[in-house]
């Protein structure tokens, strides 16, 4: 079996759960249900908020879906991005996006963690500690630890604000100022780990798998038995963070991207 979790036979309800989970603790500012697909569009470099994610089979014809995201993509200032998973979106829609002239991007893993005992927290080192942030403060850490300008802070936290359940961002800091940051939220006994970042000349110093471990550990005193996190399949440094952890690949997702970007695209 590969990395994927392919080669084992699946669990098509399991997998659309975790599908609405994802889509739920990672709110788009726009969204329309259609046929079976969800539609979002947020303007930010979230391509979970930013795509077509196909939960159910359709009853419309798929030229005919294709065409209605396209031009609903279009009404947003948006290229039209197809997040697609074997398992739930036919064959033929991404043979049919293939032939649109739409690339394939970004191999996304969906990987678990069964929380059944207290986590253990790793020891911090000397002058280090995790603090907790405010939404604020926590997409601001993110922005600033990948590098994105003041205008994506300002309409990632618009994005971030629909959401009103429970939540925590926390922050690794260190003498030299934040160098890792991440956030977590609780739905529906599990706890999505989201926004991980680590400042570039800090990687290989543990700071991430410290994170993970006390939001992990948060959620579990939330009430959540189960984690839940995306990962680009080609960061195997984070991969490898997170299968130490006990994390295990369940699916994959892809990207298709139009070929025409917009003026004010999102992948």
């Amino acid at each position: 079996m590969n990395d994927t979790g392919f080669g084992i036979e699946k669990d098509l309800g399991r997998i659309r759960q975790l599908e609405e989970l994802t889509l739920s603790t990672s709110p788009s500012i726009h969204q329309r249900n259609y046929d079976g697909w969800v539609l979002r569009a947020s303007n930010t470099d979230t391509r979970r908020a930013n795509s077509v994610t196909v939960l159910h089979p359709s009853t419309r014809g798929l030229a005919e879906k294709v065409e209605f995201c396209e031009a609903w993509y279009e009404l947003h200032n948006q290229r039209a991005v197809f997040r697609l998973t074997s398992e739930l979106a036919p064959g033929a829609l991404d043979e049919l996006l293939t032939w649109r002239g739409y690339t394939r991007k970004v191999e996304t893993l969906v990987m678990t963690l069964p929380i059944t005992n207290a986590v253990a927290l790793h020891s911090l080192p000397k002058n280090v500690s995790v603090i907790e942030r405010s939404r604020a403060e926590g997409i601001a850490d993110a922005h600033r630890l990948k590098g994105t300008g003041v205008e994506a802070v300002g309409q990632d936290l618009k994005r971030q604000s629909v959401w009103r359940g429970a939540q925590k961002f926390l922050a690794l800091m260190t003498p030299a100022g934040i160098m890792a940051c991440g956030m977590a939220r609780v739905e529906d006994g599990h706890v999505g780990i989201f926004n991980m970042r680590t400042a570039v000349a800090e990687h290989g110093k543990g700071y991430a798998t410290m994170l993970v471990a006390h939001l992990i550990d948060w959620g579990r005193q939330t009430g959540a038995h189960t984690a839940f996190l995306q990962v680009d399949r080609e960061n195997t440094r984070a991969v490898t963070i997170y299968r130490r952890f006990g994390f295990v690949p369940q699916y994959l997702y892809w990207h298709r991207l139009h070929p025409s970007p917009a003026s004010s695209s999102s992948t």
